[in-house]
């Protein structure tokens, strides 16, 4: 049941990016093939989907490579079921109203923003063992955004190019901005002890049933 639910879920997150991949490239106008990959490549939802599907998929084709042990190791999973669950609740609060997309961008829309993240909560919560998140974790899951954060000021100070409203420093300013990464950084954070907190009780009921049983 668990890897046929993986395998469901990677053909729908490799889908999903390749459509929306497809869909940029074939733009009628815009910027040349690297400088819109790089940007494409530049959006959160982008790369944590990447991230969900890479932990989908590359531990059922590639097990025993370095990169199938490590996108199979819970700590990493929690890590990106927290990136992902951010990626479907801001869209839904803030960004779905910034434009109205239909036919296969609507289709992209929602793979990205709703079926994928819903389909990583569901294999985390009904599939990984809990009980071994420690509360390190919670340091460790900063690393990925706080990265990403540094690449976007950069990024966007030498393209004059911003994924996102709240990090567009040429109409906000710095001051704003890094007030929005705060901002960003604590719900991150805020996350992370969330399903620390759910991954530990959850462990403990299990321990406590099979003890009992």
């Amino acid at each position: 049941m668990k890897w046929s639910f993986r395998a469901i879920a990677a053909a729908v997150g490799v889908f999903a990016l390749a459509l929306q991949y497809w869909l940029v490239a074939n733009q009628p106008s815009g910027p040349d093939l690297i400088t819109w990959t790089i940007n494409f490549f530049s959006f959160f939802t982008i790369l944590t989907n990447t991230l969900a599907a890479c932990a989908m998929l590359l531990p059922l084709i590639v097990p025993n490579t370095a990169a199938g042990r490590f996108f199979v190791r819970p700590s990493v999973r929690t890590a990106i079921a927290g990136y992902i669950i951010i990626v479907g609740a801001v869209y839904f609060l803030i960004l779905r109203h910034t434009w109205d997309p239909n036919g296969w961008n609507l289709v992209a829309d929602q793979l990205l923003h709703y079926l994928t993240p819903t389909l990583f909560v569901i294999d985390w919560l009904c599939f990984e063992p809990k009980g071994q998140a420690p509360w390190r974790h919670i340091g460790w899951s900063l690393v990925f955004p706080i990265t990403y954060m540094v690449w976007t000021l950069v990024h966007g100070e030498l393209a004059n190019w911003y994924p996102y409203p709240f990090v567009d420093v040429t109409k906000l300013g710095y001051p704003a901005v890094m007030k929005n990464i705060g901002g960003f950084l604590g719900v991150v954070a805020g996350v992370a002890i969330a399903l620390v907190i759910l991954d530990r009780t959850l462990g403990s009921l299990q321990r406590r049933d099979a003890t009992s049983a």
